[in-house]
């Protein structure tokens, strides 16, 4: 057989792998070639081969399977020389075929007339009457049905070439370059297609890594409101920030760099604590907050509700050593409910929903909004984006300040509370979000216990910063940290709900 290797380019470095028979590709040990992408699935995409042909099937991955920028089904697909495999957040793989193709049909597949149709009369062509036939005439009965019964000849040895091509193994020196390769399916493939590990469960944390990271708009400070708290809130005294701040936070942030920049700049050293263990901490915790009780917020007024009983807090939405980008997304219409599978409905009123979000609306932290304007209820929606668990709000502003000592800029926060509803209105625009299917899902944004931080902007030495000092801080038990690649290059940050490291 030719030689064949597959030439991996992936988050966890470069490397070139010969195919003999078979090798399947994904995040965790039950694949034959672990790569620290957390867009895989646990088993992601198999290559094979069948003779001299290679193959390749999607194994029902969460994020898909793209060979030459097309999207694969559950069909195993031939690969060629040259060919490009793109899987994960940013895993591509470059086919090697050695040897050279032979234009030559294999004997078994030339094309050739059936026997049966060479020993057949030639169809007769017979002119239709123009006059009404006067009387019975028996050639012309004959001669039709030897037409049909020629015809039926043809058609029948059609069906049995056809037939005997799909049932038969295809040969050892199959030629790859046939227009329609014929597999065989009574082999390993439909083994293969219906492969259950890449499915995406709601249920198992390890699945869901590849598909929750989901970047909303980038924010406009142009059209952020000021926050003026009422002086009746002393403790909510630092919300009061302008608008002008953060315009001044995210320049500083965003501005050129004079090393190398990116998701994978030269010299990122990425530490074990935020590679090795998955979201097995995470997952740990959210099953324990689920067990305790925890309600994730469906819609906007639930989150209205859990900032009314201080369950959450909101940050200000800037500092000197931070600011947070988020809300981008968020839109002004009325405020409604939401329930499974997708149902969305306008707020009835009197129901608890509706006096959640009015209480609110008349006093947020001192500020009035008007639920009849959309421009308030937009503001009302970032604000309500700015909240996360009260233990999260010391650990980000250690690390906020430590990086700003350390660097001269703030930090840049992406992600922080989401509610059902937001998500999925995410997951409609971007297919790499959270796919939430039902109540029983607890996407770690909507447990109030996550917040993300930017990274693309940042040099090889600011990302070794955070990393190390995000490391430290998962050795002290107070958060499991993750990184991630792709479109929504950033550090996942999940502390404990109850400051207590999960249960293993």
């Amino acid at each position: 057989m030719k030689p064949v290797k597959l030439h991996i380019d992936a988050p966890d470095g470069a490397r070139s792998i010969a195919l003999d028979e078979e090798l399947s590709i994904g995040r965790t040990p039950e694949s034959d070639i672990v790569i620290a992408d957390s867009g895989l699935s646990r088993r992601n995409t198999s290559i094979f081969r069948d003779g001299d042909d290679v193959l390749i099937v999607d194994e029902r991955s969460t994020n898909g399977t793209f060979l030459n920028g097309e999207k694969l089904d559950d069909r195993p697909r031939i690969i060629r020389d040259g060919d490009t495999i793109r899987i994960g957040s940013s895993t591509t793989i470059r086919v090697e075929a050695g040897g050279t193709r032979t234009a030559e049909t294999p004997p078994e597949q030339k094309p050739t007339a059936p026997v049966e149709a060479a020993a057949a009369p030639p169809p007769t062509y017979v002119a239709p009457e123009t006059a009404p036939s006067a009387g019975f005439d028996p050639t012309r009965i004959l001669l039709i049905g030897a037409v049909a019964f020629t015809l039926l000849i043809v058609l029948g040895a059609g069906a049995a070439l056809l037939f005997s091509r799909e049932s038969s193994p295809p040969p050892s020196n199959g030629n790859a370059a046939l227009p329609t390769p014929k597999i065989n399916t009574a082999r390993r493939i439909p083994l293969r297609v219906i492969d259950p590990l890449g499915d995406q469960n709601e249920d198992d944390l390890d699945d869901l890594i590849a598909s929750w990271e989901t970047a909303e708009k980038e924010v406009d400070a142009s059209t952020i409101a000021d926050v003026t708290v009422g002086a009746d809130d002393a403790a909510e005294a630092d919300l009061n920030v302008p608008a002008s701040l953060l315009a001044d936070r995210q320049k500083k942030a965003l501005e050129p760099r004079n090393a190398e920049t990116g998701i994978r700049p030269a010299g990122l050293d990425v530490p074990k604590e935020l590679y090795g263990d998955g979201v097995i901490k995470q997952k740990a915790k959210l099953r324990e907050m689920k067990a305790d009780g925890y309600h994730q917020p469906l819609d906007f007024p639930d989150l209205a509700e859990k900032r009314l009983n201080k369950e959450l807090i909101e940050m200000p939405m800037a500092a000197q050593s931070y600011y947070l980008d988020v809300g981008g997304s968020a839109s002004d219409g009325p405020f409604q409910s939401f329930a499974f599978p997708n149902v969305h409905a306008d707020l009835v009123p009197g129901s608890q929903k509706m006096l959640a979000i009015g209480r609110l609306a008349d006093n947020f932290a001192g500020h009035k909004y008007d639920l009849n304007n959309p421009a308030d209820r937009k503001q009302m929606r970032i604000r309500l984006l700015r909240m996360f668990n009260p233990r999260a709000k010391k650990i980000l502003l250690d690390l906020a300040e430590a990086y700003y000592k350390q660097f001269n800029r703030p930090l840049r926060v992406t992600s922080l509370t989401r509610s059902m509803d937001y998500q999925i209105g995410l997951n409609a625009t971007n297919v790499n979000s959270f796919k939430v299917r039902d109540e029983n899902a607890l996407p770690p944004h909507t447990s109030g216990c996550a917040f993300d931080l930017a990274r693309k902007h940042m040099t090889a030495a600011e990302q070794n910063f955070v990393m190390k000092e995000l490391a430290a801080m998962e050795n002290e038990n107070k958060l499991d940290a993750l990184i991630e690649y792709g479109q929504n290059a950033c550090f996942h940050v999940f502390i404990y709900f109850d400051g207590l490291a999960p249960k293993m």
